[in-house]
Formats: C-alpha cells, sequence, structure tokens
C-alpha cells in the first residue's frame, strides 16, 4: 500500500511539471500517460525500494516530491531577473570603481599653486613693464587699485584680451576686480580704466604657475578721486608746487633725474638745479625751501643740490650720501 501512494505521488508531480513548463514554453503536451508508463514508474520505484531494504534503509523513507512551481511564480522570478540582474555585491564593486574613476578624473597631475597676496607698484612711465597677475582654475583673484595715499581708485572700465579663457566679476562702483581662469595653460592681457586717469593700466595674466595670487593691491602713482588734499607748507613757492605734488605720488618730473640712495631712506630727484627728496624721514640739513606732505606720513623736500643729506629716524640721526649727480 505504502509503494503505492509514493508511486502515484510521482505521478502527480511529473504531471503537474509537465503541464506548467509546457504552458510557459507555449506548448501543448500532446502524450498522455499510458498504463505502461505506471507499470514502468512502479517497476521503477520498486527497484529503488527493494535497493533501499538490502541496504537496511526504511522504503517509507523517500523523500517527499518537490512542491509544484506555479507559472506565478516562474514569472515572479523572471520579472526579478530582468529587474536586478546584478547581485547586491556587484553593485557594491560599480559604485566603488565610479568613485575611484571621478577622483582619477578631478585629481590634478600637479600640485595645488601656492596662494599668495601682496601689493605691486604700477609703472606708467613709457617702456614700463606690466603687472603680472598669476591665476589658476578654480581659484578667484581679488585686484585693488589704491591711489598713493592709499584710498580706494574707483573703475570706470575693463577690457579683456581673451574672454573665453578668463572671466571677470565686478559691481561697476568700487575699486575691485574678481578675475579667474576657465581654462589652463593660457595667457591673455587686459586693460583698466581708472577714473580721472587718463593712461590705461594693462594688466598681464598668466596661468599655470606654482603661485596663485588670492590678493593683489596695485598702487597707481597720482591721486585719485578719494584722495585726501595734500598739505602743503605756506613756505613753498608757487612754481614748485606742481612738481612737487607729482614727486609726494611717486611721478619724477619730466626732465628729473633720480639719484642713488639706499632704498628704505626714500628717492632723491634732481631737478631745475634742485633735489627733490621723497621720504618717511624727517629732514634735518640742508634746510628745504618747500615741501609737500600726504596722510600715510610721507614727504617730498624742496632743497638745495648736496652730496650729503642728515635726516632723523625715530631720534637717531641718518647721513645718506647721494651719487648720480
Amino acid at each position: 500500500m505504502k509503494k503505492f501512494k509514493i508511486l502515484l505521488a510521482l505521478i502527480a508531480s511529473s504531471a503537474v511539471h509537465a503541464d506548467v513548463y509546457d504552458v510557459l514554453r507555449g506548448t501543448t503536451p500532446t502524450q498522455s500517460i499510458s498504463f505502461s508508463d505506471v507499470q514502468a514508474t512502479a517497476a521503477a520505484t520498486g527497484q529503488v525500494a527493494a535497493d533501499q531494504l538490502a541496504q537496511g534503509q526504511d522504503p517509507g523513507s523517500l523523500p517527499p516530491p518537490p512542491p509544484p512551481t506555479t507559472m506565478r511564480e516562474e514569472a515572479f522570478k523572471e520579472l526579478l531577473n530582468k529587474t536586478f540582474p546584478l547581485k547586491p555585491d556587484q553593485i557594491v564593486e560599480i559604485h566603488r570603481q565610479l568613485d575611484r574613476s571621478q577622483l582619477a578624473v578631478h585629481t590634478s597631475p600637479n600640485p595645488p599653486p601656492q596662494p599668495t597676496s601682496s601689493t605691486l607698484t604700477v609703472d606708467l612711465s613709457p617702456g614700463a613693464p606690466s603687472p603680472i597677475v598669476r591665476l589658476a582654475t578654480g581659484f578667484v583673484t581679488s585686484l585693488n587699485f589704491v591711489d598713493s595715499s592709499g584710498k580706494p581708485w574707483p573703475v570706470m572700465d575693463y577690457s579683456l584680451g581673451n574672454p573665453t579663457g578668463f572671466n571677470i566679476k565686478w559691481d561697476s562702483k568700487t575699486n575691485a576686480l574678481f578675475i579667474q581662469s576657465t581654462k589652463e595653460h593660457i595667457s591673455g592681457n587686459m586693460a583698466v580704466r581708472l577714473a580721472n586717469l587718463d593712461t590705461p593700466i594693462m594688466i598681464s595674466l598668466v596661468t599655470g604657475q606654482k603661485d596663485v595670487d588670492y590678493r593683489l593691491d596695485l598702487i597707481v602713482p597720482g591721486s585719485g578721486p578719494n584722495a585726501d588734499a595734500a598739505v602743503v607748507d605756506s613756505s613753498l613757492p608757487q612754481g614748485a608746487a606742481p612738481s612737487l605734488l607729482n614727486a609726494l605720488d611717486g611721478v619724477p618730473p619730466t626732465g628729473s633725474i633720480e639719484l642713488n640712495i639706499p632704498k628704505e631712506f626714500g628717492r632723491v630727484w634732481a631737478y631745475n638745479g634742485k633735489l627733490l627728496f621723497r621720504t618717511k624721514l624727517t629732514l634735518l640739513s640742508p634746510a628745504w625751501s618747500g615741501s609737500v606732505s600726504s596722510p600715510d606720513g610721507t614727504r617730498v623736500y624742496e632743497l638745495m643740490q648736496t652730496p650729503l643729506i642728515l635726516a632723523s629716524l625715530n631720534g637717531k640721526t641718518i647721513k645718506i650720501e647721494l651719487s648720480g649727480l
């Protein structure tokens, strides 16, 4: 009786599987189970039971047939494989490789540039080299224009030589320009017009340097619109005022000759048979015929020509020898 039950279970399982797979494949079974098939299956089952008895096993210990797989379960498995063809560990590995690729793409082959902040004096004389601004992609540089007294000198307009390689932001009011490069290893220049200044300031732009200018203050010789009026001594000769004021701004008079003195003491020019001494020291000797001063403590003295000047620095007398006459 037990053998017969096992036989019937196997036959039913085979029939169900055949029907399901035929439906999934879109085919229809053309044969039915015959009596000879039942006899063959019974014979095979009997042989399995005899083998189990010979091995000392219980013939009833045959594993139950697997539960039948429905068409809905097969369809769900197929949809799951199509929707998620990758395993979770494979997805994690893809994300890891993508992150490494993005890191390689955005990593520069060279070390990042060193940021610097500096001050340059603009030389407006003919033939003088133009200031150089060092830029880098991803870094903004601030250009600030001031006059000789340190007051802001407003920008009126600018013109960029390579607009596709550089980007400039300006609020159309102040003395500051914000510039950055949009490409690597390029160069160009720009012209800047300041308020009440006839001469445009030419600036060279370079990239790919070891240093990048975060902030660059450009001192323009002269007095801008925001400059305070210079203090002029009453003893100043009326005809000497323009030359002294120009010297105070760092602009030597036309036709003057600059003499050699240590830079930390100031500058001296020979002009019209006299000397113009621009310094922050207090002049002791010789006596001067006129002077002008600025709010930052810089003064220009007009005195007779002499090979030696005595000045005072914090109460200490300094001898300044002149050469180049």
